[in-house]
């Protein structure tokens, strides 16, 4: 049995819960005061069964007595006496989400692993009290675990890394954005003693070089995804060494990464044909001739973000909708020099598309946003921030083309009038989707 509380009243927990409740496995819960005061009034204790748990209460008496349970999912304010209850409690705990728990310390994860030597999944991101000693218990007594997310543990070094490379060789799944103190031997250690690695995440490790990364594609080659954003130090060599050393990749995030050239793209192109994600914002050194070979080698591209590509041209986007045409997700942000010849070409080849931006897009008129509106029906958010030569027919084509819409900017659109503000709010969103975002002015 599973049951999902949010939409439930008290009442109906407590009438309800004498019938279901000793059958209950799964439980994930909204409101977890109001279904811990109405479980109580139904039973004496929780249910023996219950293996999977998401709550954000206090929940000492739920670990003593669900004896069970496999996944746990916790939130903020949990203490280091809950995590201990959880230790003794649960011993077949397999999955565990503690994010931005900051009050843990040390000797809460050191129990924690003592009692649950069973783990697979430990969220740990946020929990920024911890350091090194705590990581090297976990590598130590969890020699099952395939994901660990450690982002934004800032007091971490090389050493909790190094630890994990070592004890933690089925390893799938690392996140370690924002811990600024890892330099390339952590990431080498990885690369070296997780070769079943799909996923990393080293977003803001600022002090990893070429050599980190040459490590992973030579130790790393199932890996699918890549985030290496604000990797200011990465080059050519490492790009092109992660693309042929890792032809699986579906997922690069390359953002703000300022020091490699169309090469590295041409390598990305040529040798990992099932990318599915490609970000590149703010990635100043890189030219039409990087999309166009993109275009053509990944095929199978959903999500492709551009944002503050300052120098690309139409022909690029036309080669991109014309090579993808599975794209769903479309940042063309500060793309000053395209008009609506690249927007109109995105319009007929992909008719997917659910989000486009085309912010300060200053060329782009009328018949570009048309276009997206006869050709893109299933679009949800269009920022069309201070695309100033925009008029009322424009955005009546959006509201008419286009009934699915989520989110429509049009913020400095200073040609626009009352029609077509009204227009907009005639949109029916409410009743399906989230409420329209509308920024005009």
């Amino acid at each position: 049995a599973q049951v999902r509380t949010s939409s439930f009243s008290p009442t109906f927990l407590t009438l309800a819960a004498l019938e279901t409740l000793d059958k209950l496995h799964w439980l994930t819960n909204g409101r977890a005061a109001q279904l811990n005061r109405a479980c109580r009034q139904a039973l004496e204790g929780w249910p023996r069964r219950l293996e999977s748990l998401d709550v954000a209460a206090n929940l000492q008496e739920a670990a003593q007595k669900c004896p069970r349970l496999k996944h746990l999912r916790l939130e903020k304010d949990v203490t280091d006496a809950t995590i201990q209850a959880v230790a003794q409690g649960c011993p077949k705990l397999e999955h565990l989400g503690l994010r931005g728990c900051r009050n843990l310390r040390d000797a809460a994860i050191q129990a924690l692993v003592q009692g649950c030597p069973k783990l697979e999944h430990l969220d740990l991101s946020g929990c920024d009290n911890l350091t090194d000693a705590s990581i090297q218990v976990v590598a130590q007594g969890c020699p099952l675990l395939e994901h660990l997310d450690l982002g934004y543990c800032s007091h971490l070094t090389d050493e909790a890394i190094q630890a994990v490379a070592q004890g933690c060789s089925q390893l799938k799944h690392l996140d370690v954005t924002c811990c600024e103190n890892f330099t390339d031997a952590a990431i080498q250690a990885v690369a070296k003693g997780c070769p079943h690695l799909k996923y990393l995440d080293l977003t803001w490790c600022m002090f990893l070089t070429d050599a980190a990364f040459e490590a992973v594609a030579k130790g790393c080659p199932r890996l699918k995804h890549l985030d290496v954003a604000c990797c200011g130090d990465l080059t050519d060599a490492a790009i092109q060494a992660v693309a042929q050393g890792c032809p699986q990749l579906a997922n690069l995030n390359l953002t703000d990464c300022n020091n490699f050239t169309d090469a590295s793209l041409r390598a990305v192109a040529q040798s990992c044909p099932q990318l599915e994600r490609l970000d590149l914002g703010s990635c100043r050194n890189l030219t039409d001739a990087a999309i166009h070979a993109v275009a053509q080698g990944c095929p199978k591209l959903k999500h492709l973000d551009l944002g503050y590509f300052k120098e690309l041209t139409d022909e690029a986007i036309q080669a991109v909708a014309k090579g993808c045409p599975q794209l769903k997700y479309l940042d063309l942000t500060w793309c000053v020099f395209l008009t609506d010849a690249a927007v109109q070409a995105v319009a007929k080849g992909c008719p997917q598309l659910a989000y486009l931006d085309l912010t300060s897009c200053v060329d782009v008129t009328d018949a570009g946003v048309m276009a997206v509106a006869e050709g893109c029906p299933q679009l949800k958010d269009f920022d069309l921030t201070n695309c100033v030569k925009l008029t009322d027919a424009a955005i009546q084509a959006v509201v008419q083309g286009c009934p699915q819409m989520q989110h429509l900017g049009l913020h400095g659109c200073r040609e626009l009038t009352e029609a077509a503000i009204r227009a907009v709010k005639h949109l029916d969103c409410g009743k399906v989707f989230a409420p329209l975002s509308l920024s005009c002015g």
